[in-house]
């Protein structure tokens, strides 16, 4: 395994297919960086998925209308909050 400055070279198997998705979609020189990007975005969502299992367990999977009613929440929020960056802008 070759050191780099606060990096550490490792070997990865991907089937064809993803390989050459990857490739068709990664910067040339860029792969490294997009796979590092992929492999953060989903560590960062790890402990969030075992919450929700967790609270899954504990309380039971939500139903559709709490679902229908969170997803309303969301699309109001995202508007109240393009709302106020609009009149904050000069």
């Amino acid at each position: 395994m070759i050191r780099l400055v606060g990096m550490s070279r490792i070997t990865i198997t991907l089937d064809d297919e993803t390989l050459d998705e990857l490739r068709s979609v990664a910067p040339p020189g860029e792969v490294s960086a997009f796979v590092l990007e992929a492999v953060r975005a989903r560590l960062r969502r790890h402990p969030i998925e075992e919450l929700l299992a967790h609270l899954d367990e504990v309380h039971g999977p939500l139903t559709d209308d709490e679902l229908a009613q969170g997803r309303q929440w969301w699309q109001e929020s995202k508007q109240r909050w393009s709302s106020t960056a609009e009149q904050s802008s000069p």
